[in-house]
């Protein structure tokens, strides 16, 4: 139910997937690219779990051993010829650097444009606004540095992207759906959306590094977490707008 929910959020909110479409010149021609990429979105999902189950149904388990999720890369490590490996693998980093530069200068327009918009008194000129995406590049290669060689993950890799993706995706997600389709939605239930989408995933997190609340993190688990952060965003929209006194006559 967790990677449901993420996978409707991603498509939905995703900067690094809906730019291109927001980018389109009318509804027709953005709706042609969502069609058109569908397939490769359900490849996204389907290919890993392929590889382990076919990983886990050709291995003898005193091969897999006790821990599963190195079935997949002992799998395509005996599995797939020597040759084939190396081209494997120079696609997967292609693949990856493509990936991290589209996130990169995507998450930069965003702090740029969003965030750092209201601190500017005019606008800037062009050569300074391309030094300054520069600086902000520059900082989240630092930022996936320090993350992707020092931070001590807790579990799986995919389950702590899905964690953290969560901080944004499960407000984003409710903040569209909600100001689009709800004519009560307003910025208190935004404002409350956000804290708590951001709240549940940052504290599930600290608990896990906290020793003292190690146990309890264990106990609740991230798709717990993550299901919560979802469900607890949508009543904070609701609850937060229903509190907002309306205006007279609307």
């Amino acid at each position: 139910l967790f990677n449901a929910m993420l996978s409707l959020a991603t498509v939905l909110t995703w900067q690094t997937t809906i730019v291109r479409v927001l980018a389109a010149k009318n509804t027709k021609t953005g709706l042609r690219i969502y069609k058109g990429t569908a397939f490769f979105f359900i490849c996204r999902f389907l290919i890993p779990g392929i590889w382990g189950i076919a990983a886990l149904a050709t291995l003898a388990p005193e091969v897999v051993g006790a821990n599963s999720l190195y079935a997949m890369p002992k799998f395509l490590a005996t599995f797939v010829p020597m040759g084939l490996m190396g081209l494997l693998i120079a696609a997967m980093l292609a693949a990856d650097m493509s990936t991290d530069s589209s996130y990169m200068l995507t998450w930069g327009s965003v702090i740029y444009n969003d965030i750092m918009a209201p601190f500017r008194k005019r606008p800037w000129p062009e050569k300074k606004g391309i030094l300054w995406n520069r600086f902000i590049v520059a900082f989240i290669g630092i930022f996936l540095l320090f993350y992707g060689l020092w931070y001590p993950l807790k579990g799986d890799l995919w389950t702590y992207l899905g964690v953290t993706g969560t901080i944004y995706l499960s407000s984003m997600s409710v903040l569209l759906i909600a100001c689009c389709y709800w004519k009560r939605a307003n910025s208190w239930g935004a404002g409350a959306a956000i804290f708590f989408g951001a709240l549940i995933p940052v504290g599930f997190l600290v608990m896990q590094q906290v020793p003292a609340t190690q146990a309890l993190a264990e106990k609740i688990g991230p798709y717990f977490s993550g299901i919560s952060a979802y469900v607890i965003t949508g009543l904070a929209m609701v609850i937060g707008s229903l509190l907002k006194p309306q205006k007279k006559g609307a």
